[in-house]
C-alpha cells in the first residue's frame, strides 16, 4: 500500500485522534451512500432510499474516494498505536479496492442469478426493520422508489454492454427466470410484502390496513412495473449482446478483469496460472484422503464412484424441506455448547437456519446473514433445501459448521459486536478471509463433536475437496478457455454430487469461488507458523482470538498481525 511504501518518515501525518475522525467521517459517507450497507449494518436513517446509480452519482462517489484515499494515505506510522496503524492500512485497502474493482465488480453483479440488482433488493428488504410505522413506512418508499432503482441500474448495465463486458446467455437465462417468478408473485405471498402480514401489537387496526393498502399499492403500481422493464431490457436489448463463451477471459479487457477480481476476492495478487496448479495439487492431495476412507468401507473404485454409492444409500437423502431444516438446526443445537472449549469470546448475536425462498433456490447456494450488533436482527443461514431428495445427509455437518458456527455466523458476530473498532472496520468484508475461515471452521468438527462416523468425516473432506475443484474450474472457464460443457465435465467426475448448477454461479461470479480454498490455506499456513514458533507455548484459543480479534482482514494484513501475535505469545 502507497501508505507504507514510503520509507523512512518525512511528513508529519495526522494525529490519532484526527484518524479517528477520518475513519467515522468515512463511515458516515459511506452509509449514506450506500443505503443498502446502512439498513445491513441496523442503520435506520437511510432506511427510505436506494443507492443512486446515476452516472452522476458513480463519478461524484469515486471522485469522493480519490480524495479520501489521499486523506488516508497522509499520516505517520511512527505517531499511531498499533491498533490505530492496522485500521489505517485498512480504510486504505478498502477504498483502493473499491476504486479499481468497481467497474468489473458492477458488469458481473448486476446481472447474475447469483447476486443481481434484483436479488439484492430482496435481501435488503428483507433486513429491513418492522417494528415502527416508521418502519414500514420505509418499506413503501423504498418499493415505490424501484421503479428510479431499476432505470438507474439499466443505464449503469447499458455501460457495460457498450465496455463489451457482458454477461453470458447462461447468466442472463437464469436472472430472467427469477426475474419472471419474483414478478408474478401476488402481493401478499411475495417476501418484499412479508412484514405486512405480521404488525406489532401495539399498532391499531386502522394503521395496518392503511399501511397494507399502501404497500400492495406500490408493489403492483411500482414493483411488478420495474421487474417488468427489466425484464422486457435484458430479453431484448442485453441478452443479444451477451457474450458467446462462458469465461470472462473472451470479452475485450477480460484477462485484465479477471485478474482484479482476483485480487478483489483473494485479496492476492496469485496469477490465474498458480491458482489453476495449486488446484490440481489439492484436489490429488484430497483424493488420496478421502480414498482412505473408501478403501475402510471395503470400496475399490474411485473417489467419484464411492461418492454416488454413498448417495445411494438407503436413509441418506431427505424427504422434505422441513427434515433438512430440522436436521441442520440440531447439528447446529448439539455444536454450540462445545464453542468454548476452542473460543475465548463468543458473540451474543443469535442465529437461526431457514429456507432460501423459492423464488431462488433453485440456482442460489447456501449462504450467511449477518445479523446486528444491538440484537434487533438475528443472523440466518439460509439453507438450500431445493428438492430435497436429491441432497444427501452426510454432507451437512460441515454445511452448518461452515455457515453458522464457528463459522459465518461466529466471525461475523464477533467483528460486529468488537469494542473499541473502528465502525467501518466492524462492517469490512474481504471473502479471501470470511469463506477461508468458514471452510477451516469446517475442520475444527471433531473437536466439536461431529463427523463421528466415516461418513460425514468423508462428507467434510468432500467440502474441502469440492473448493479445491472450484480453484481448477474457474481458472479453467475464466482464463483458460474452458466451454461450459467441459467445466461441467470435470465438476461432474470429481464432485458428482453437488449440483451443476454451481457451475453457472462460477460463470457468472468470476474470481468469488477461489477465495474459500486460498483463504483457508492461508489461515493453515499460519496455525502451523505459531506452532512451530511457539511449541509447548501454542494455544489453539489464542490462536483462534487473534485470528478473529479484528474482524475480516485481507491477508497480508492478516499476517501482519501475526507476526505482533506470536512475538507477544513468545513475550509471556
Amino acid at each position: 500500500m502507497a501508505g507504507r511504501a514510503q520509507g523512512p518518515e518525512r511528513f508529519s501525518g495526522p494525529s490519532s485522534q484526527s484518524l479517528l475522525q477520518i475513519f467515522d467521517e468515512y463511515w458516515e459517507w459511506k452509509i449514506a451512500h450506500r443505503p443498502e450497507l446502512a439498513t445491513q449494518a441496523g442503520r435506520r436513517e437511510h432506511n427510505a432510499r436506494w443507492t443512486d446509480r446515476s452516472k452522476a452519482a458513480r463519478d461524484k462517489d469515486e471522485y469522493d474516494l480519490r480524495e479520501e484515499l489521499q486523506r488516508a494515505m497522509w499520516f505517520s506510522p511512527g505517531t499511531l498505536t498499533p491498533a490505530m496503524r492496522l485500521s489505517a492500512y485498512l480504510l486504505e485497502s478498502d477504498i483502493r479496492d473499491q476504486i479499481e474493482s468497481e467497474p468489473y465488480l458492477a458488469a458481473i453483479e448486476l446481472v447474475s442469478q447469483a447476486d443481481g440488482v434484483h436479488n439484492r433488493v430482496f435481501n435488503v428488504i428483507d433486513q429491513m426493520p418492522a417494528d415502527t410505522r416508521l418502519d414500514y413506512e420505509n418499506i413503501i418508499v423504498r418499493l415505490q422508489a424501484l421503479p428510479v432503482y431499476v432505470d438507474q441500474a439499466i443505464g449503469q448495465i447499458q455501460e457495460h454492454v457498450g465496455a463489451g463486458l457482458t454477461q453470458p446467455a447462461i447468466v442472463v437465462d437464469l436472472m430472467l427466470d427469477q426475474l419472471v417468478a419474483q414478478r408474478n408473485v401476488p402481493p401478499l405471498e411475495s417476501p418484499l410484502l412479508a412484514a405486512f402480514q405480521r404488525f406489532p401489537d401495539t399498532m391499531p387496526a386502522s394503521a395496518q390496513r392503511r399501511l397494507r393498502a399502501a404497500a400492495i399499492d406500490a408493489y403492483t403500481r411500482s414493483f411488478q412495473p420495474a421487474w417488468a422493464r427489466l425484464e422486457n431490457y435484458l430479453r431484448t436489448t442485453y441478452r443479444p449482446r451477451a457474450r458467446a463463451q462462458a469465461g470472462l477471459g473472451s470479452v475485450p479487457s477480460g484477462r485484465e478483469a479477471y485478474t482484479r477480481l482476483i485480487k478483489h476476492y483473494t485479496t492476492t495478487t496469485m496469477t490465474p496460472e498458480r491458482i489453476h496448479q495449486l488446484g490440481l495439487t489439492e484436489v490429488a492431495r484430497l483424493e488420496t484422503e478421502m480414498q482412505a476412507i473408501a478403501r475402510d468401507y471395503g470400496f475399490t473404485g474411485t473417489v467419484a464412484a464411492f461418492e454416488r454409492e454413498l448417495a445411494n444409500r438407503p436413509g441418506m437423502h431427505f424427504e422434505s424441506q422441513d427434515e433438512m431444516i430440522a436436521y441442520a438446526e440440531d447439528v447446529l443445537a448439539s455444536v454450540q455448547p462445545r464453542l468454548p472449549a476452542l473460543f475465548s469470546t463468543l458473540p451474543r448475536m443469535k442465529v437461526g437456519v431457514r429456507p432460501i425462498p423459492p423464488d431462488r433456490e433453485a440456482s442460489a447456494a447456501s449462504s450467511y446473514t449477518v445479523g446486528t450488533a444491538d440484537g434487533s436482527r438475528q443472523g440466518w443461514f439460509n439453507m438450500n433445501t431445493y428438492q430435497p431428495r436429491e441432497q444427501t445427509k452426510y454432507t451437512i455437518e460441515a454445511l452448518v459448521l461452515h455457515e453458522s458456527v464457528p463459522g459465518h455466523h461466529l466471525q461475523s458476530a464477533l467483528a460486529r459486536e468488537t469494542p473499541g473498532v473502528p465502525a467501518f472496520q466492524r462492517a469490512y468484508t474481504a471473502a479471501a478471509f470470511g469463506e477461508g475461515w468458514a471452510l477451516y471452521a469446517e475442520s475444527l468438527g471433531p473437536e466439536l463433536g461431529v463427523y463421528r462416523d466415516p461418513s460425514t468425516r468423508f462428507g467434510r473432506l468432500a467440502s474441502e475437496y469440492f473448493r479445491a475443484v472450484r480453484l481448477v474450474v474457474d481458472t479453467g472457464i475464466h482464463s483458460m478457455g474452458w466451454t461450459r460443457e467441459q467445466a461441467r465435465s470435470y465438476f461432474a467426475s470429481h464432485v458428482p454430487s453437488q449440483s451443476l448448477a454451481e457451475i453457472d454461479r462460477y460463470i457468472a461470479r468470476p474470481g468469488q469461488a477461489l477465495a474459500y480454498k486460498l483463504g483457508q490455506l492461508r489461515i493453515l499456513e499460519l496455525r502451523d507458523k505459531a506452532r512451530a514458533a511457539l511449541g509447548d507455548r501454542f494455544d489453539l484459543k489464542a490462536f483462534h482470538d487473534a485470528v478473529l480479534r479484528n474482524g475480516r482482514l485481507p491477508l497480508d494484513l492478516l499476517e501482519e498481525q501475526f507476526e505482533i501475535y506470536i512475538a507477544q505469545a513468545r513475550g509471556r
